[in-house]
């Protein structure tokens, strides 16, 4: 990792968990005189410093997780089952949300609830403390606008997810504090959302230097903002966003798209946020290949020590949506052969090289430029059909492809240049966690994802377990399902917080 030290102080930072939120009613209001407290801690610039840094150690925990709620729900991806028919099933639930058969009590929906209000929890420690810090004014006011930033970064993850959710904004102080919180409506969590993000606009540089490149910039805040006003179909908002981006110098296709995730590559033009990870055994490294990587993969796709988790693997219905001479196929996806059959994984996090560690270097890929552009022709095409700049936009992308360019007779009016826009973003940023929001903002989850589900059953990309086998309960994909359910626990140490419809 270029920047941000994450092995920052890891005993503060657990004390500062159990000061910032208590969890059980029997903690006892005592401090011991050996422990450093909030009020210890945040003095200088360098424990602000620190703190903030957590938070992006935090982020890299959610990154590592996230491909299952933003990939593998959608058409993109699934899981493999083979040699291990438990894989899929007990508490963590990958088989079952993969066929839209998840419960409230699956550990990896609780999980991602926890990633998540944990890094709120620890945006708004900081926040608190910083409003009378003594610190540089400049450095202040930077460090506000990426915990504002990741704090809406997260919320916008949550209230897709979920829906509702708590709105906490505060740190909590107290144990009835933190027993009576209740879920806010979606829409206080977006303007929350957007306060944030605009905050962070105004004040976070374009750009860094040295040891801080990596670190959340003005354009990704504009990135943020352009997504969420997209997502509420305010598409004028969101253009305008956009524009501010594509109207600087800080960004710009890549020439060759796989050097867009060529680690030694790392924060190139293209790039707009991206969540760093470092090799070796320190804790900084990703893992994604591992996890990615088909059960029974050989050593030469993983060097290290780990096997293969078969999480995230491409369907064969995303096989198919690659055009003749896609260039981008080859970079995105690789294959194994097992059992006389090609068994695909996704190739673009493949950079394994330690024989010693099962780790990669890989960062992961938040926002870039060619979503810009995409989102940029997409937001014009929704005020009106046009045939000039939303196809230059549109063949920018496929031009780089390899692909023929796309012209107003073959997309002569708003609808099928909307599907063709679809197609090129599932293609285009395949596995880096767009597709399922990209299906929910649209509207096109349900009919998406049972069409989908209806040549999955007749034609699995990797055969089920015996637990779970494809049929007419599988892929029913109603409004209910297009939200995660409440985490179980959750409601049993709460009981102000209310499930969603259908669970």
């Amino acid at each position: 990792m270029r920047f941000l030290n994450w092995k920052i102080k890891t005993g503060v930072i657990c004390l500062l968990t159990f000061f910032s939120l208590s969890c059980k009613k029997e903690f006892l209001n005592i401090t011991p005189n050996h422990y450093l407290t909030e009020n210890d801690f945040y003095k200088t610039s360098d424990d602000f410093v620190q703190a903030v840094n957590a938070v992006y150690g935090d982020l890299q925990k959610f990154v590592l997780d996230a491909h299952y709620f933003q990939e593998g729900r959608s058409d993109n991806t699934t899981y493999d089952d083979h040699l291990d028919q438990g894989s899929l099933g007990g508490t963590r639930q990958f088989g079952f949300m993969d066929q839209f058969e998840m419960t409230s009590n699956a550990s990896i929906i609780s999980d991602a609830w926890s990633e998540i209000f944990n890094a709120v929890k620890d945006c708004n420690v900081p926040l608190f403390y910083l409003q009378n810090a003594q610190i540089d004014a400049a450095l202040s006011d930077r460090l506000k606008g990426e915990l504002r930033f990741l704090r809406a970064y997260f919320y916008f993850a949550a209230v897709r997810y979920w829906g509702d959710v708590p709105l906490i904004l505060n740190p909590l102080t107290s144990a009835e504090q933190a027993f009576a919180i209740t879920r806010s409506p979606a829409d206080s969590v977006y303007d929350a959302i957007i306060q944030d993000a605009e905050y962070a606009a105004s004040v976070l540089p374009p750009q860094y230097t040295g040891a801080d490149v990596g670190r959340v910039t003005q354009g990704a805040a504009e990135m943020l903002l352009a997504k969420v006003f997209i997502t509420q179909h305010q598409y004028a908002q969101s253009e305008k966003e956009l524009r501010l981006i594509t109207g600087s110098t800080q960004y710009s296709l890549l020439t060759n798209y796989a050097d867009i995730f060529d680690p030694a590559n790392k924060n190139n033009m293209e790039s707009i946020f991206e969540v760093q990870f470092k090799d070796g055994s320190g804790g900084e490294a990703s893992n994604f290949i591992y996890q990615f990587a088909p059960v029974g993969s050989p050593k030469s796709l993983l060097p290290g020590p780990g096997i293969g988790g078969g999480r995230n693997l491409p369907t064969k219905d995303m096989i198919a949506a690659y055009e003749p001479n896609d260039r981008r196929k080859d970079v995105s996806v690789g294959y194994i052969s097992r059992g006389g059959d090609n068994v695909y994984y996704v190739k673009k996090y493949a950079h394994a090289s330690d024989p010693t560690y099962s780790g990669t270097p890989d960062d992961w890929p938040v926002y870039r430029y060619a979503d810009v552009l995409l989102l940029l022709a997409e937001a014009i095409n929704e005020q009106g059909y046009q045939t000039g700049e939303p196809f230059i936009l549109l063949n920018d992308i496929r031009n780089r492809a390899g692909l023929p360019l796309l012209t107003p007779a073959e997309l002569p009016d708003q609808a099928t240049f909307r599907e063709a826009l679809s197609h090129e973003r599932r293609v285009e940023l395949a596995f880096e966690n767009h597709r399922w929001f990209d299906l929910l903002r649209t509207g096109t989850a349900i009919s998406v994802m049972t069409t989908y589900g209806k040549s999955e059953i007749a034609n699995p990309t990797t055969p089920p377990p015996d637990f779970l086998p494809l049929d007419q309960n599988s892929f029913h994909v109603t409004q209910d399902k297009l939200l995660l359910p409440i985490p179980a626990d959750e409601l049993n140490k709460d009981p102000h917080l209310t499930q969603n419809a259908g669970y």
